[in-house]
């Protein structure tokens, strides 16, 4: 059956965004370019400069990415879960979300963006929306009450998230699972409902 013009767009797309953040991984921010992500994706340049027209267009598009794929990591495993199995579900998945290739990316993009003001500015929408999503999930997952700082909980889990994936690179992964272990013991109380 003949794809739609939409579809074979919709593809195009997926194929330059998941190419990007292979690229970001793989190459770093300095060795992604447009040449690298076409040959990955197994698009024309042409195609690529249709659906984004510039380099700054498929990266901010990627952030969106990201974003979006790091918050379904984290809820798609614990949904499934419940009581303290939810809590172990939840940090597993803090763990894979650290020692994964979308953070590796993620960290890339926000090093880069320190001095590129337009990434810097995409870069801190999509964290807004990714803090707004988390607080959301976290207060649904765990029925938490409105009293909860849950806002100034999601944004410690996110900077100790980012400094893991630093600390894994600079120290290996032992050091970062100590980390995230004591992080899981501060905040356990709080999440099975034994801290108001």
């Amino acid at each position: 059956m003949r794809r739609t013009q939409a579809e074979r767009s919709a593809t195009t797309q997926a194929a330059l965004l998941d190419a990007t953040v292979s690229c970001l991984v793989a190459h770093g921010y300095q060795g992604t370019t447009t040449a690298a992500i076409c040959r990955q994706a197994g698009v024309s340049r042409g195609a690529q400069l249709h659906h984004f027209p510039t380099k700054a267009a498929l990266l901010m598009a990627s952030v969106e990415v990201l974003c979006d794929r790091r918050l379904q990591e984290f809820s798609a495993l614990v949904a499934a879960s419940a009581g303290d199995a939810r809590i172990d579900a939840a940090f597993e998945q803090l763990w894979q979300v650290c020692a994964g290739s979308t953070l590796s990316a993620w960290v890339e993009l926000a090093v880069a963006a320190r001095s590129d003001p337009e990434l810097r500015a995409h870069m801190n929408a999509v964290c807004a929306r990714l803090e707004d999503d988390a607080v959301a999930t976290l207060r649904s997952l765990f029925d938490l009450s409105d009293a909860v700082p849950v806002r100034a909980s999601v944004r410690l889990a996110l900077s100790l998230v980012d400094g893991l994936a630093l600390r894994r690179v600079l120290q290996g992964e032992t050091a970062a699972q100590e980390a995230l272990g004591i992080f899981r013991g501060l905040v356990q109380p709080w999440l099975s409902g034994a801290l108001p």
